[in-house]
Order: C-alpha cells, then structure tokens, then sequence
C-alpha cells in the first residue's frame, strides 16, 4: 500500500500491505488502545497498575496479533485462539469486571486501529481498507462470542454457587440456626433482623388464557416477582418461592422490638411493587423476628397468609394484630369446633356460601362482588339476606364482620 510506505518508510518506493504495518505498530496501537480503555472505560482506570501493564497489555497484543494473521491468511481465529479470550473473559468475571467494559475494550480497540489505518492511507488504499474492515467486522463478531460465552458460564457458575449458599442460609434460619459462616459464603452479612414474609400468589391473566403456554406464564410471573425484590430490597431477601407463594425473609437495619410504622410502610409499599410486577394478586402474612427466632416465626407468617386467604381477605399486608382473633380462634378447642358450625347451615347452599365469600374478598362491594361472580346485584343481596336469616349473622352489619371472619377461616376445610 503506497500510502503506509509514504508515511512509514520514508518513501522508498517499496508498498506495504496493511498486516505488515500492523505488525510493525503493534506495540505503538497497545501504548494508544491502553491509553484509550483508561479515558473512555473508567472501570479500567480501577484497575492496579500491575494489571493494566500485566493482563490488559497482553491480551491487546494478543487482539492486536490475531487480527494480524487473519489478514494475512483471510481465515478467522481457530478455536485454541478463541479459547484463550474465552478464559481471559472468565478470570475478568471472576474479578468483577463489567461485561459490558469488556466488550466495548474490543471495539475501541478496533476503532482505534481502523482509525490509525484511514489515517496513512491514500485514495487507492481503499479497496484494501474495505476488505480490512469486512475481514474486522468478521473478526469482532467471533471475538464477542467467545468472550460473552466465557463470561456469561463463569457468571452462570458464580450465581448458582451464590444462590445455593442462599438457600443454605435460608434453610439454617427455618431450623434455628444463625449460621455466620453460610452467610459469608453467600456474600451477606446477617441483618439484626427479618420480615418473615408468607406470599399468596394468585393467577397472571395469561395462566387462563386460551392458546397460551401456562407455565412458561406463570415462570415469567415468578421471574418479574424476583427482579422486584432485587431491585427494592434494602440488602438480599432470601427467598423460597413458587409460582403460588412461598417464603421470603427481608432483612433489616432494625431490632424487632425498634420497628416503627416507616418500617411496615416499607414493606407495604414493597408488595405494592411486587403485586404490578407480578400483575398477579399477592396477598402476604408478615411476621418480624430476630435471626434465632426465624424458626419459630415463619410458620406463624405461614398460618397468618392461610388465614388471610381463607377468610377471602383481599390481597394486601396482614400483621398478626390484624388476625389475631381468626388466628387464636383457629387453634384447635371449643371455640373452634363453635366458631366453625356458624356457618354449617350453609353447606347445602354452596351459591351462598361462594357469595359471601366473595362479599368479604372484594371489600363488601356488592356491584364488583355481582361481576366477580356474573350475577346481577340484585341476586348479591338476595343471598347475603338468606344468609342472615340461615345463620342469624349480617354481612353488612360491622359488628357481625369480625365473626363472619373468623368463621369462614375455621369452617374451611382442613380446619
């Protein structure tokens, strides 16, 4: 090419071709692109020193000398090259670096070189600095495979390793045990203390859509529910869910016994957050305790949410004051069996029994209780009417509520 000799040679009339001026700038572009990822890549100027003049240069040589043989011979790294950006890529990963800086190091090395190139060529270099630019192009496309692939499996490794010693934690917590070094494997650090957390999860519209592929619904429903606890827990909550609820322990600053209301405001607000994520119902029991006391407080949150739902609550946040008379009557003994044949004269009308049900889920609103069940408002109050006459308790009656509640709680089956 006459115009690298030009600029390079001193015009001794002799051409150069462009592999030939990259392989005699190679240590002239490492200087620039190192220079270069340090200004445009923040997350490199971090970097210790030792590593910039270490890892990073080498791997720029290696870029810079790989493209260099795919120049000369036309052909594309073979898979021992592309496996040496494989592993470097998986030691970045393990070291934190961004994805996203590795890549773009790649292009801005490129950038630069293709820069470089333009800038000592003349107008009859062109045809030779297209096909350089095809032959990168190429080139680019097989390097960001291997380097997303050697990062994406070193990543796919640590957040499996990470979620397992999670689950570790979480396990040890549900059998009373504080285990500080299952939390350090896990990269936390144990809260002073938890919400436990008990979730009722309802259906997303496409879990009942015709022609749609209902699990792959409700794993996109459970997949957003995380992403909403990653992104607006205070810490890590630990969790153990499916796709109809389960467990989930959200850490916090506070002693239980220093709660104030901005901390249950918190937590409401938080299921608010989780409940459009999911664009699903989710109603959940909270219980606060101390590591050690995680045991003996999860299946309380666990009986509260069972409640809640049984006694068609509407989807929210329940405290143990808010069901403490259905919890306590819900406990085996005279005032159960008593409390549960309230509402045995309405086994052989399952119409009333699944209309006050739904009268108590949807706020006492007899107009969205009459479209929750498609039939006219009318017929609502009909039966809310028999119901009274049959049981002697009033539905729109507030005093007879607290009741009705507890009742319909113990008068579920199973209890």
């Amino acid at each position: 090419m006459s115009a690298y000799n030009a600029e390079t040679t001193g015009g001794t009339g002799e051409s150069e071709s462009v592999q030939q001026y990259l392989r005699r700038s190679v240590h002239r572009l490492e200087t620039a692109i190192l220079e270069r990822l340090t200004t445009e890549l923040p997350v490199y100027r971090k970097l210790p020193a030792e590593q910039l003049s270490g890892d990073v240069a080498r791997m720029i040589r290696r870029g810079l000398d790989d493209f260099a043989r795919v120049l000369e011979s036309g052909s594309m790294p073979g898979p021992e090259q592309l496996a040496l950006l494989t592993g470097s890529a998986t030691r970045r990963a393990e070291e934190g670096l961004p994805a996203e800086a590795i890549v773009s190091a790649y292009f801005l090395g490129a950038r630069l070189c293709s820069d470089d190139f333009a800038a000592v060529a003349g107008p009859e270099d062109l045809p030779a600095l297209n096909a350089m630019h095809s032959l990168l192009l190429e080139y680019l496309q097989h390097v960001t495979t291997a380097v997303t692939a050697g990062y994406v499996q070193q990543m796919q490794t640590t957040v499996g390793e990470r979620h397992s010693a999670r689950q570790l934690l979480l396990t040890a917590l549900r059998e009373g045990r504080v285990d500080e070094e299952a939390a350090e494997e896990a990269g936390l650090t144990i809260p002073a203390g938890y919400f436990v957390l008990a979730l009722a999860i309802g259906p997303h519209a496409d879990e009942h859509a015709a022609g749609v592929d209902t699990h792959a619904a409700a794993q996109r429903k459970l997949r957003r529910l995380h992403t909403e606890l990653a992104l607006h827990t205070r810490g890590t909550a630990l969790t153990s869910l499916t796709t109809t609820g389960g467990l989930v322990l959200l850490p916090g600053e506070s002693d239980p016994d220093e709660l104030t209301p901005a901390h249950w405001d918190g937590t409401v607000q938080l299921l608010t957050r989780l409940q459009r994520a999911a664009g699903a119902t989710v109603l959940a029991a909270a219980v606060p305790a101390r590591p050690c006391d995680v045991a003996a407080m999860w299946p309380v949150a666990t009986e509260l949410a069972r409640i809640a739902t049984a006694s068609a609550r509407p989807p929210g946040l329940y405290r143990l004051e808010d069901l403490a008379l259905e919890y306590q009557l819900s406990r085996p003994g005279p005032a159960h069996a008593h409390v549960a044949s309230l509402l045995d004269p309405l086994d052989a009308h399952a119409d009333l029994l699944l209309t006050l049900t739904a009268f108590l889920c949807h706020d006492l609103d007899r107009r969205t209780t009459a479209q929750a069940l498609n039939v006219h408002p009318n017929t609502v109050l009909y039966r809310l009417r028999k119901i009274t006459a049959l049981t002697g308790l009033d539905a729109t009656r507030p005093t007879d509520l607290p009741t009705l509640y507890a009742a319909l709680t113990c008068h579920t089956p199973g209890n």
